[in-house]
């Protein structure tokens, strides 16, 4: 049977994100990028080249070896940060390079 309420699109596009978790994680992992620099700080976010995420692992390429090491020490704490600031688990790893 036709619904005869309308519904607004971002309801519709809520439940469909709801109902495909892979999707979900896929969206959420887009928003890495834009929080890396509040989950590092504004220092270590100007030596960041690069931050992408690839099945479950966090990449980051650094352009000071000190950034770069500072980053290797705190990549647990940095990986459920990230985690945490998109709201969702989207990282396993952290790869610095």
């Amino acid at each position: 049977m036709r619904k005869t309420t309308p519904m607004r699109i971002g309801e519709l596009w809520n439940d469909y994100v709801e109902s495909r978790p892979a999707l979900a994680r896929r969206l959420a992992a887009t928003k890495i990028p834009a929080v890396w620099p509040q989950v590092v700080g504004p220092t270590i976010a100007s030596y960041t080249e690069s931050v992408e995420v690839v099945k479950g692992v966090l990449y980051v390429r650094m352009r000071s070896a000190a950034a770069r090491n500072e980053v290797f020490m705190r990549r647990e704490q940095l990986k459920d940060a990230v985690n945490e600031a998109i709201g969702t688990k989207v990282v396993n790893v952290v790869i610095v390079k």
